[in-house]
């Protein structure tokens, strides 16, 4: 079993940041996550999506599909075909977004976009079916959390894949939830 986490924040720990606490509440997850899947023994690999050169779906071609809905792969020539080729790789994947303006990251959004253009229609998917879990990480009130998690409900519609873990944390309840992500874990 190999699961891939995707995280779509900045907040990197590092001396030069200007955000002013040591690990970001997305960033706490993303070790949270690490660290059960070390203790369970499966294998994983984390990308920070917010250091990948990922540009916004430009709609393109005839009738707003390029070459993503018969090729699925995107023409544009960035990070994103090299991150979705490491996808079909995984057997499961966690996503990890903060929570901003009550959506998710706007990294997350352009990759999301994207992702669907190229596999929601594609018959030979390596990505369909495959268990994820979907973090959604509030640093204020946490009223965004449920939008958030409702997109990626959205995604798991087009991309047809088998979510079993949807989880709000805030800093507020993020102690609690630690075991809500280790009991989701335990189901890949």
């Amino acid at each position: 079993m190999k699961v891939l986490i995707l995280s779509f924040s900045a907040n990197k720990v590092n001396e030069d940041s200007y955000i002013p606490n040591k690990k970001g509440l997305t960033f706490a997850c993303v070790d949270e996550c690490i660290n059960e899947l070390d203790k369970k023994n499966i294998q994983s690999k984390h990308i920070c999506m917010n250091y990948k050169n990922i540009k916004k779906c430009m709609a393109c071609g005839k009738r707003g599909w390029g070459i993503c809905l018969e090729e699925h792969k995107c023409i544009i020539d960035d990070d994103f075909n090299e991150i979705y080729n490491i996808m079909k790789e995984y057997d499961g994947y966690i996503f990890i977004t903060p929570v901003y303006f009550w959506e998710m990251s706007e990294s997350a959004k352009t990759f999301f976009d994207r992702l669907k253009r190229c596999d929601a229609f594609n018959d030979n998917s390596k990505i369909k079916g495959k268990k994820f879990i979907s973090i959604a990480c509030a640093g204020g009130s946490g009223n965004g959390t449920e939008n958030t998690l409702r997109e990626f409900d959205t995604l798991n519609h087009f991309m047809n894949m088998d979510m079993i873990g949807r989880i709000p944390v805030t800093k507020f309840n993020f102690e609690e939830q630690k075991e809500k992500i280790r009991s989701c874990i335990h189901k890949f």
